[in-house]
């Protein structure tokens, strides 16, 4: 059961429906106070866009993240999104192994 309501375009003010032209679970929570889901917006654009990290490694450290906060949406997400970017199923077994203390072909 969620913690705050999941929001839709009908329930924000005309000026805050932008934040849902992509009504993903995690913007439907975050609408719930429109600041901050603009706030969290930019950052997310700017480490997707704007951040000189190589984006094969941004995406490897955000899979490493989810791994460890054990999210499955963030996981699932970027599992796709890092393929996009040179992530291959060979990291993805690594950083599994690594996170467990065990050895992998990658360490």
């Amino acid at each position: 059961m969620a913690r705050v309501p999941d929001l839709t375009v009908d329930d924000l003010a005309e000026a805050d429906r932008d934040l849902l032209k992509r009504p993903i679970a995690l913007h439907k929570a975050l609408t719930n106070s429109p600041k901050a889901a603009r706030a969290f917006s930019g950052l997310g654009q700017f480490i997707r866009y704007g951040s000189r990290l190589d984006p094969r490694l941004r995406e490897l450290a955000i899979l490493q993240v989810g791994w460890q906060a054990r999210s499955p949406y963030e996981w699932s997400h970027h599992v796709k999104i890092g393929k996009d970017f040179g992530v291959s199923d060979a990291d993805i077994h690594a950083l599994i192994a690594e996170s467990a203390g065990q050895p992998s072909a990658r360490a």
